[in-house]
């Protein structure tokens, strides 16, 4: 088999592997007046390397003295001059895993002998996250431990880890019920022979688990490929029976979703090309549903408005819908290429708008909205104002208003008009009747003073305005009657 080390170097594994846990816990040193520091430590040079001959090995260092050769390699630039040195040989194919335990130290493992030590690509870790190396059998290698002087003393320990259970794909996993977090270290996981490479993969060849799920109803999965890891994860559906006929459905490096038939089993193929040996997760959820939300303006439409349907929908995926079908409830279906469509209803009537939307992975979602159509329409017919009056008179100002569709409240309000513009003098407030050809009549009793005097003339504007609706047609509700001259009063 083949493994894929660190940063795209693949390694002939062939037989075996192990992981080899580096922890690393500080402990505060402590200088006393009048006595002597501590000596560097007993592996501070490389020819005193420690063995780890034993695995699970576990073994403590004072870095408070630690001192770097002249000769030491340093090509991960490290700031840290003071190290120690450990070696390992193994007798078969084994992956050593490095913890440090919260503590901060830098690392870098080495072939060869002194003098003429080859760097292991992708070794260089600094911090406190866990290390990984694929060590051969029969090859010895050397970890270089770098620290800060205050560190002080340093535990590190080493395990063998095994290859995961599902390496394989005759061994998969098997997912009963979702949702599934499926955690899991790739550390000592392999590539079979014919294994495929995803089609979004970009590390093709990573060692990989598997997993299978058959759904018991049709679902749109939503899946997860370590989405908040940032080990370069991907995930892969497949449906197939053997590694030879494999057909993929869906590949992520981050997050899906796809549809699922019943009864029909998927097998996913994960992996992880920078995980080393941190866990890594799949997830396995079904999708949430769409949330639809049809918006119609105006909310009280007449037969003269085009109406405005918008989807107002959200897909908690994150995903966004797209309206399939817009069925206006007149017998008019559409389906609009954008999220919105406009439609003129040509009678009044109460009309159940019907939206479908979609989302990613299939999911569909159908909402309805009532949309009542009722047209209100008054309409001034006569505005009478006198020609000419005498400052100190009182004349009245008629007003005629018609309703043809619906029984009708009405305010007709009274706009006196002069050099500073229109100003309300009085409003009237009357029911009118739906009647074809008949009008309700508003009479305004005006009194002419001097300021209208002033003026010359006056003119004046009538606003007819049926109460709590909207008028459908606004044109023929505003009337201004011909000027009125106005007169001195007799002496």
């Amino acid at each position: 088999m083949r493994r894929r080390a660190v940063e795209g170097q693949r390694v002939d594994r062939g037989r075996g592997r192990l992981v080899a846990v580096t922890a690393v816990a500080l402990v505060a040193s402590v200088l006393t007046p009048g006595v002597a520091q501590a000596a560097p430590p007993a592996n501070d040079d490389f020819d005193h390397a420690v063995a780890i001959s034993g695995l699970p090995f576990t073994h403590e260092v004072d870095m408070g003295e630690a001192t770097g050769a002249p000769d030491d390699p340093n090509p991960c630039h490290q700031l840290e001059s003071g190290s120690a040195w450990y070696s390992f040989t193994s007798t078969e194919d084994v992956t050593l895993r490095i913890d440090v335990h919260d503590t901060y130290v830098e690392t870098a493992i080495f072939t060869g002998a002194r003098g003429g030590l080859h760097w292991e690509p992708g070794t260089c870790e600094s911090g406190r996250m866990t290390r990984e190396l694929d060590a051969r059998a029969g090859v010895t290698y050397y970890l270089k431990l770098a620290a800060s002087p205050w560190q002080g003393l340093v535990r590190i320990t080493a395990e063998a880890v095994p290859a995961p259970a599902n390496d394989h794909f005759a061994d998969r996993a098997v997912v009963d019920a979702l949702p599934a977090l499926n955690r899991v270290s790739l550390a000592a996981a392999t590539v079979e022979a014919g294994e495929p490479a995803a089609s979004c993969d970009l590390n093709p060849g990573s060692p990989s688990v598997w997993y299978t799920y058959t759904p018991v109803e049709t679902e749109v999965i939503a899946l997860d490929a370590d989405s908040w890891g940032g080990h370069n994860a991907v995930a892969a559906a497949y449906t197939g029976t053997s590694l030879g006929d494999l057909t993929e459905v869906v590949c992520t490096g981050y997050r899906t979703l796809f549809r699922a038939e019943a009864g029909r089993p998927l097998h996913f193929q994960f992996n992880a090309a920078h995980a080393t040996a941190d866990e890594v997760v799949l997830g396995l959820r079904l999708a949430q549903a769409l949330r639809p939300d049809l918006r119609v303006s105006p909310e009280a439409p007449s037969i003269h408005d085009d109406v405005r349907f918008t989807d107002y929908s959200d897909d908690p995926e994150g995903g966004g819908t797209a309206i399939d079908e817009l069925d206006f409830g007149d017998g008019t279906v559409v389906d609009p290429t954008d999220g919105y469509a406009y439609h003129r209803y040509a009678a009044d009537g109460d009309y159940t708008a019907r939206m479908t939307v979609s989302g990613q992975g299939g999911r569909t979602a159908t909402t309805t909205r009532t949309v009542s159509v009722r047209t209100h329409d008054v309409g001034i017919t006569g505005f009478s104002a006198p020609a000419t009056a005498r400052v100190g008179t009182t004349r009245p100002l008629t007003v005629t208003v018609a309703d043809t569709r619906y029984d009708e409240t009405v305010t007709v309000t009274l706009h006196r008009g002069g050099s500073a513009g229109y100003q309300v003098v009085g409003t009237l407030t009357k029911p009118v009747p739906a009647r074809q050809n008949r009008t309700v009549a508003f009479t305004f009793d005006y009194a002419f003073t001097a300021a209208d005097l002033a003026e010359g003339t006056v003119v004046f504007k009538v606003v007819a305005e049926p109460v709590g609706v909207r008028d459908a047609l606004s044109a023929d509700n505003t009337v201004i009657a011909p000027a009125v001259r106005v007169l001195p009063a007799r002496s």
